[in-house]
């Protein structure tokens, strides 16, 4: 099985469900397949579809599906994301001007006549390409060594001949180089079979060089698993960087036995469509505190793939495969990015976080004088606030914690401040995200932790209500904002109408296994949540969340559980959450450390829960799982 697990694991990347085309596979035989691999129940109704198309709609799963020949080679050239293409070397986009040249490739006969970015191609061969479309392709691609002759509108509304010469580009969807002030740069498309060697040799060819490194992965959807874990290597060194979890409940996982290459911290560059092997990069890094990520919450895949074809099963496949989820992976701490992705140290617009990224490398000042030093993940980085670029100060500082480790440059040391001085500091409280009623709350801090991360909504205008009640459906809207989901399928609850504001986050929570509802079919969205319904839900979250609060959970006794007089006062169905959120987690000397909001002797179970009681324990599950690391 371990063979097999480490020749199938392929492409975790993120890829719309392709349309089934008529194949030798029959629905029987799938079926038989995915009762042996799939990672999820099978639906009932699935034993009765009639066709592939039928059977794996009904599964419902966007990334198990059939692929025929042709697309599963596609599939393999977008996992590899290498490509070879021979012509000018240029990305090129067809516009009514003419060919507007988007990238110019390094090595190409376009960079060597010295055309640019933003150039437009206006004729070729001395015919007109205004408007330009997909048949003047043919006119600028041809044999290796031969020339072409295109006319070109500059920018600046010049028009120059050129005659390139066609070369063979190879590109690689992984490329690295050396910044100014000595940052390390590497941009990772997707991780295909030689990602984990590029990453390697880039750093080994920079890092004497390099203090500091950056990895973009925005839009990189994935790929290889092993390449992950190599690139991961790079920056963390040896340790179980992978963990993968089969329908049965079997663990397997990826080690890497190497040291690490660099012992320069690195930045994580990160956007919605950072996806599944991006993300155990993304998770890994921060798990061991080798650096920290910058921008938005990535995709949130959180299962892996393997893909059976003809190598696999030689008497069901001829060319074509067929890929099924077979495994939950979660990264070096055990924390699953199913759903919930990837939360960045910083959350930013991706579209800021490079600008952002180059401001946290600036290099620490031989004397501080009006500097900030920010500790983030246990690392120090520096900022000097007449450098920094627009409101890019601004936006860093609305993007901390409320207890965020910063310090000021005064008089040659270092004096530490607090994230709410450095905002009135540099006038940046337009930036802030937290809420303007909690200031007075015990749980402000968890609080404002929250809405720095994007998973707090206040009222519209812009209170929290720290000491109200909250509500079953406001609880799944909470969820729901951990999550960065919602529901767009059936009902689910009698009272719970597609219509409600509340419907979508209700119904994918009951869809997650994380709220139940009442006898007769219905949710009961108004009701108030009590103590102990609140901590259960917890339970379920930490569960899902994190493999050792998944054994935890899976090894609990619940007679024990009821002989407990800590847990006397709650109901039987509690105690299990509850138990794991005051005994899971211990410090360094083994002391359990509790995840209530308060000592749960001071806590009625049977007492409505206040929304700042209910996010202070968020947070604390949140924080203590390694969610949330700042």
């Amino acid at each position: 099985m371990k063979h097999l697990i480490r020749r199938l694991l392929a492409a975790l990347c993120v890829i719309g469900l392709l349309t089934a085309s008529a194949s030798a596979l029959t629905v029987e035989q799938a079926l038989d397949l995915l009762e042996e691999n799939y990672v999820n129940p099978i639906p009932a109704e699935a034993y009765d579809a009639q066709s592939l198309e039928e059977l794996f709609a009904i599964v419902g799963d966007p990334y198990t599906y059939y692929m025929s020949a042709e697309e599963y080679q596609a599939f393999l050239s977008s996992v590899e994301g290498t490509e070879t293409v021979t012509g000018i070397g240029a990305s090129i986009q067809y516009t009514d001007d003419g060919i507007l040249l988007m990238d110019i490739l390094s090595g190409s006969g376009a960079e060597d006549a010295g055309l640019v970015s933003g150039d437009l191609i206006i004729a070729i061969e001395g015919e007109s390409c205004v408007p330009a479309g997909e048949a003047h392709r043919s006119m600028i691609v041809g044999e290796e060594g031969t020339y072409v002759n295109v006319t070109v509108r500059h920018a600046d509304g010049t028009v120059q001949d050129y005659r390139i010469l066609r070369k063979t580009i190879v590109i690689y969807n992984t490329e690295t180089e050396l910044l100014e002030n000595g940052v390390g740069y590497i941009d990772c498309n997707s991780f295909g079979s030689q990602t984990g060697a590029y990453f390697a040799e880039g750093i080994q060819k920079y890092d004497d060089d390099a203090r500091i490194w950056i990895v973009d992965l925005r839009s990189n959807p994935g790929g290889a698993t092993n390449s992950a874990v190599e690139a991961t290597g790079a920056f963390t060194g040896s340790g179980f960087l992978l963990y993968l979890r089969d329908q049965a409940g079997t663990y397997y996982y990826s080690i890497y036995f190497e040291d690490y290459l660099t012992a320069d911290p690195v930045i994580v560059l990160t956007d919605p469509y950072s996806a599944s092997a991006s993300e155990v990069f993304a998770g890994d890094i921060r798990d061991a505190r080798a650096g920290i990520s910058v921008g938005t919450r990535t995709f949130g895949k959180g299962v892996a793939q393997i893909v059976l074809d003809e190598s696999t099963n030689p008497d069901l496949f001829d060319g074509d495969s067929l890929k099924i989820t077979a495994y939950r992976f979660y990264t070096e701490a055990g924390n699953t990015t199913d759903k919930i992705g990837v939360i960045p140290t910083l959350l930013v617009n991706d579209a800021d976080a490079m600008t952002i990224a180059l401001a946290l490398c600036t290099e620490e000042p031989q004397r501080p004088d009006g500097q900030l030093k920010l500790t983030l993940a246990g690392w120090d980085f520096y900022l000097d606030p007449a450098a920094c670029q627009g409101d890019t100060l601004q936006v860093i500082l609305g993007a901390l914690a409320p207890d965020a480790a910063i310090w000021l440059g005064s008089n040659g040391a270092w004096v530490p401040i607090t994230t709410a001085m450095a905002l009135t500091l540099y006038d940046a409280q337009d930036y802030c995200r937290w809420f303007d009623d909690v200031s007075g709350s015990d749980y402000a801090g968890e609080i404002n932790t929250l809405a720095t991360y994007g998973i707090l909504n206040g009222d519209e205008d812009g209170s929290f209500r720290p000491q109200s009640t909250i509500t079953r459906a406001e609880v799944c809207a909470l969820l729901a904002q951990t999550f960065g989901i919602t529901y767009s399928g059936e009902d689910i609850f009698s009272d719970v109408p597609s219509g409600k504001w509340f419907a979508g986050s209700v119904n994918a929570m009951a869809a997650m296994e994380l709220v139940t509802g009442k006898e007769g079919g219905v949710f009961d969205p108004y009701a108030t949540m009590s103590n102990q319904e609140f901590f259960t839900i917890m339970g379920r979250l930490a569960s899902f969340l994190n493999v050792s609060a998944y054994e935890y959970a899976n090894n609990q006794d619940q007679a024990a559980l009821d002989a407990s007089p800590a847990l006397a006062a709650y109901s039987d169905w509690a105690r299990a959450s509850v138990d794991m959120l005051t005994d899971m987690i211990t410090d360094i000397n083994g002391t359990p450390i509790s995840l209530l909001y308060d000592d749960i002797s001071a806590i009625d179970p049977q007492a409505p829960i206040l929304r700042e009681q209910a996010a202070a324990t968020l947070c604390n599950v949140l924080v203590n799982t390694g969610f949330l690391v700042y």
